[in-house]
């Protein structure tokens, strides 16, 4: 059986081989010949194909798994919920792609027939391009699909990593947002003292937002990178984690810091239930 499966794809690829060189004859030929390329060097040409065609499975989306998930969902911040929110809108933006182009092929294999019907010289021509130019879209539709099972597998790893319920809502989300800013706010205030000594006149805003005096954060996030300094003057060398710790400290002692802005603003309650798109948590 593996060897008749093996047969099987080798004939494919050798008829393949055959018409890619063909094309290439024909381009050739169209243009009244080429003055390097031979027809020796067009049938090497023409013999590697396959193999680029086989590369080119790899190819088909913009971004690695590995970017789309340790880039592309820690640029928006470790709030889970944001994580899960930016999984859904990459799954969204590539799903409306591959809806256009489900339907530009759809009404394009209408015109392929038509062509064919018609069968003149011009619109066979037109049909054998079309059909060429939908072959080429395949590793693109495929890669938009393993783009989206990577970010639904990253979407469920992360609420199950998290303890979120299946049916988390727009209230679970506002909830955990205080957490994710203070976090945001002290990392990048925490940049910019490492690189300036100071924090900058933005983050400052930031971090005043949320209830949070700038000299304290300053005097507070100083004593951590000269605390870091002096383990690495020690030849011990602090790791993300340890980041990750401090910004989660900073977000429990910081917690409720934002109800000074509030009552400063004149502001009762943030989130506004009656505008939420709210799951009914007691349905089985």
């Amino acid at each position: 059986m593996k060897k008749n499966t093996k047969k099987v794809i080798e004939l494919n690829q050798a008829k393949q081989q055959l018409d890619e060189y063909t094309g290439f004859k024909e381009l050739q030929k169209s243009v009244g010949g080429l003055p390097t390329i031979t027809d020796e060097k067009l049938a090497l040409i023409a013999s590697k194909m396959p193999e680029i065609d086989r590369a080119n499975h790899t190819a088909g989306r913009s971004q690695t798994q590995t970017t789309n998930q340790l880039m592309s969902l820690t640029m928006m911040s470790d709030s889970p919920y944001r994580m899960m929110r930016q999984c859904l809108s990459q799954i969204d933006r590539k799903r409306g792609a591959l809806e256009e182009a489900y339907f530009k092929m759809k009404k394009k294999s209408i015109q392929i027939k038509q062509w064919y019907e018609k069968g003149d010289e011009m619109s066979v021509a037109k049909a054998q391009e079309a059909e060429a130019q939908a072959f080429r879209q395949k590793d693109y539709i495929d890669g938009a699909l393993k783009e989206i099972a990577t970010f639904q597998c990253a979407y469920d790893d992360i609420r199950k990593s998290h303890n979120i319920p299946e049916k988390w809502d727009e209230q679970d989300a506002e909830i955990a947002e205080i957490d994710h800013h203070i976090k945001q706010a002290f990392r990048q205030a925490h940049r910019d003292v490492v690189q300036t000594g100071s924090i900058t006149g933005g983050n400052m805003e930031y971090l005043e937002q949320y209830g949070i005096h700038s000299q304290t954060a300053t005097k507070i996030i100083r004593d951590y990178v000269a605390n870091e300094n002096e383990m690495i003057e020690q030849g011990k060398m602090p790791t993300v984690e340890r980041l990750y710790s401090f910004l989660d400290s900073m977000a429990a002692q910081f917690n409720h810091a934002h109800k000074l802005v509030m009552k400063r603003i004149g502001i009762k309650e943030i989130i506004k239930k009656e505008f939420l798109y709210l799951e009914n948590k007691n349905d089985s």
